[in-house]
């Protein structure tokens, strides 16, 4: 907004100075254009009437030559009544010998004004009236004065005549025309600042809404988009902001999904080493602790060895997955695979958490020579977190299915089930049904929501259907 009172004021006051100038530039020029072309008529005819004067003159001088000084004044002022009527004053000697006029001129004062111009004889040049006319101010009226002196004519006679011309309601129309033209060139500026007003509030309110907007940016509000329409210079900044303020936006949703990806990651590979780690200590106990066949030794150090392996690639597969959740890439190559050959693999790593509840994990798979596509690490850790939840969710001494088909791959359970309005939310982060249970178990809610993870990146659809005291079914859809 100070930006557009200071391009305001700016336009405003060269506006207005410019149009200021030329009003009083054109109020002198058309002033001194009214008295100049009055000054060039009336001096026009004072010409003639000087030479009819003189012309008089001369006719009368043969008679008059041997008359005495004031019978030649009479016939001086008789021909002046004659050709100037009372519209003049003679002065002889500078004196003044007949005044028809209501007015008193000083006559030296008119000769000292008109400077160094030559006055005895002779005519005044018109162009020194044109250029610079004589007015005087008498009784309150404005007069534009025109003189002649004459010491050598032919008539012998030394006079001087004065007359004027009342320019008074030339002035006032003048004035009058000035404030009139000042009026109307105030309302021209008053309207033209208005629209020049609301033109570059117009023109600047994109600008405002854009700084408004990059506040609003600033404080965290990244949905804020500022008007972008039209192909004007605005209208490109304002849609430069935009893309910028979502890129922002893009990059900031970003940045927080890599954050809870990472503290989803930690979790996740606590919750995933645990299986094969329970696996691998109870592999070890029992070398420990038991007196075990040559034979079921290098067994129980193949398994150790195979889980050790996989928690390595495993702990790969994590930050892949991790990274599809940052680029929404899939990374992963899905190998054909023996469908019953995986299950039997799974039941084995899952058999010692099976001995500590005594659970029967039975087999299934429809038809016996079922493969399929999927990353075999990844499925196994969906299968481990399916049969660890029924695990959980399980009395001692139950049973648990293990089955696949053409159609799904699944684990059925017979425990506790779970509640309906809980179905919708178990594969969410760190969602747990029974926290008190699931943190005596060294749960953290991360097992469905990394099985839905794995079947999206696979294609495969996740479904839980559960009922309580029955138990749940968890499968998916290949």
């Amino acid at each position: 907004m100070k930006l557009f009172t200071k391009i305001f004021l700016q336009v405003a006051c060269m506006i207005l100075i410019l149009s200021s100038a030329v009003f009083f530039y054109t109020s002198y020029r058309w002033k001194n254009q009214s008295i100049q072309y009055i000054n060039n008529y009336e001096y026009t005819k004072f010409q003639n009437n000087l030479l009819q004067f003189e012309e008089k003159l001369r006719l009368t001088s043969s008679q008059s030559a041997n008359s005495d000084e004031k019978v030649r004044n009479r016939i001086l002022i008789y021909a002046f009544r004659q050709i100037f009527h009372d519209s003049a004053v003679l002065y002889q000697n500078d004196e003044e010998l007949y005044n028809g006029t209501a007015y008193d001129f000083d006559v030296q004062g008119i000769q000292e004004q008109l400077g160094e111009v030559e006055l005895h004889g002779k005519w005044y040049d018109a162009d020194t009236y044109i250029c610079d006319p004589l007015i005087s101010k008498a009784d309150g009226k404005t007069l534009l004065l025109f003189f002649y002196s004459s010491t050598e004519s032919t008539t012998n006679l030394n006079y001087q005549i004065v007359t004027y011309k009342d320019v008074s309601d030339v002035l006032e129309s003048n004035r009058i025309l000035f404030y009139q033209a000042g009026m109307l060139t105030l309302v021209l500026l008053l309207l033209t600042g208005t629209i020049l007003f609301f033109s570059l509030r117009k023109i600047m309110a994109p600008l405002t809404k854009l700084r408004e907007a990059a506040v609003s940016v600033s404080e965290g509000n990244y949905d804020i988009q500022v008007p972008a329409e039209g192909d004007t210079e605005l209208a490109q900044v304002g849609k430069s902001f935009n893309q910028m303020s979502s890129k922002v936006k893009e990059q900031i949703e970003c940045l927080s999904t890599v954050n809870h990806t990472q503290r989803q990651l930690m979790g996740s590979l606590a919750h995933e080493l645990k299986t094969p780690m329970t696996s691998i200590l109870g592999y070890a106990d029992t070398l420990l602790t038991v007196r075990l066949q040559r034979q079921q030794q290098e067994r129980a150090l193949s398994y150790i060895s195979s889980e050790c392996r996989r928690l390595s690639r495993l702990s790969v597969k994590m930050l892949e997955l991790t990274g599809l959740y940052e680029t929404g890439e899939a990374r992963f190559a899905p190998t054909e695979n023996s469908v019953k050959a995986f299950l039997e693999d799974s039941r084995q790593l899952n058999l010692c958490r099976l001995k500590e509840k005594n659970i029967c994990l039975e087999l299934q798979c429809e038809p016996a020579d079922l493969k399929k596509n999927f990353d075999r690490d990844l499925m196994l850790s969906l299968v481990n977190n399916f049969i660890d939840n029924a695990v959980k969710a399980s009395a001692d001494n139950s049973r648990l299915i293990l089955e696949a088909t053409a159609e799904k791959l699944m684990v059925r359970d017979f425990g506790k089930g779970i509640p309906a309005e809980d179905l919708d939310k178990v594969t969410e982060a760190f969602y747990m049904v029974d926290k008190s249970r699931s943190r005596a178990n060294g749960s953290v809610g991360l097992g469905l929501a990394l099985c839905k993870k794995i079947a999206d990146i696979h294609g495969f659809q996740l479904k839980i259907e559960s009922e309580i005291g029955k138990g749940t079914c968890v499968f998916i859809k290949w």
